[in-house]
């Protein structure tokens, strides 16, 4: 087993510990009878029986558990950095969840009372939650890649060639992509009318989907018109809806550029696509260029302004790319 792979099942199970822990908690110790649920000032105002905390916090630990296990052996199918970043926020997620029946039931424990609960006892689970999911973001590391092997793999008139020369003059193309957009909107609905349904029965899960719907909604509408970048720094994509750069190709990472006609049946349809092994940004399919990274996961983007651009795109990148490596060669030197 190689160490990614164990990486990968080392973060899920620390996504499904707390689930375990709950688990552990109720046959050890009798489940109180109030607890907290929401406070005004320093002390509670509102409360819940303990059996229905305890029964929100198993449900959403539950979840991250199953979808963490799910995700562990579906793992060659996930792009690395989604599935390190997904893996993470269930981890964060249940230990929340966890968390927030166990400080709820220690600190009434503490207290004496469900009504002497002070303020703080409810920061814990966020705090645990957010650590939970870093160390679990840790674990979940990715493996090194030998470069020379990446290297290999390109066409050998595609490959970044050292170059003392000045840095080429920038590049820059715009893309608009109708299917992002929509969508986006059809996120949007369905994110929305889960959050309401979740809401009524859960509030603690309802603002779970409630930011998730947000968040995803938010990420599929910056994707939806973008402008593609290429300046010294490498190649920058940007949402022209939203301030956000949304990805970077560092220059010193580029191994190969090349042009190419991208055909959507090949790369996993139009929009942005994850494959397995590649990734790609495609509103039609055509003309584009695909970019080969020292990661060994080449990047294809679709240039909607015919060959002729593209072409230039991909000697602009060769060239950043070329000044990179023969600056890292003279600090070597």
């Amino acid at each position: 087993m190689n160490s990614r792979r164990v990486s990968r099942i080392s973060a899920g199970f620390w996504a499904i510990v707390p689930f375990a822990l709950l688990l552990l908690a109720v046959s050890l110790w009798d489940t109180p009878e109030r607890l907290p649920t929401h406070w005004s000032a320093d002390l509670p105002d509102a409360f819940s029986t303990g059996a229905g905390v305890f029964s929100v916090a198993l449900s959403v630990a539950g979840f991250c558990a199953v979808v963490a296990a799910l995700l562990a052996l579906l793992s060659a199918w996930v792009p690395p950095l989604w599935h390190r970043w997904i893996m993470a926020l269930l981890a964060g997620v249940g230990a929340t969840a966890a968390a927030t029946y166990g400080a709820a039931s220690w600190g009434t424990h503490l207290a004496g009372s469900p009504a002497q609960v002070h303020v703080v006892w409810s920061l814990v689970p966020f705090v645990l939650g957010v650590l939970w999911g870093w160390v679990g973001y840790l674990l979940n590391r990715p493996a090194p890649v030998d470069r020379q092997a990446v290297l290999e793999t390109v066409p050998e008139r595609s490959r970044v060639v050292a170059s003392g020369a000045g840095v080429p003059a920038p590049w820059a193309t715009r893309l608009d992509s109708g299917v992002m957009l929509g969508t986006a909107v059809f996120v949007a609905v369905v994110l929305t009318l889960t959050a309401v349904l979740s809401w009524t029965s859960t509030p603690l899960l309802g603002v779970v989907i409630t930011v998730i719907s947000v968040l995803t909604t938010l990420f599929v509408v910056a994707w939806s018109r973008v402008e593609a970048r290429v300046d010294e720094v490498g190649l920058t994509i940007r949402s022209t809806l939203l301030p956000v750069r949304l990805l970077r190709l560092a220059a010193e990472d580029v191994v190969g550029v090349e042009a190419a006609d991208l055909d959507p049946m090949k790369w996993g349809g139009i929009g942005l696509r994850w494959l397995p092994g590649r990734t790609a940004y495609i509103v039609r399919g055509g003309p584009g260029m695909v970019v080969h990274r020292a990661s060994g996961r080449p990047f294809g983007l679709e240039v909607t302004e015919g060959e002729e651009v593209a072409a230039a795109g991909v000697r602009a990148l060769l060239g950043v790319a070329g000044q990179a490596m023969a600056t890292g060669h003279r600090a070597n030197g």
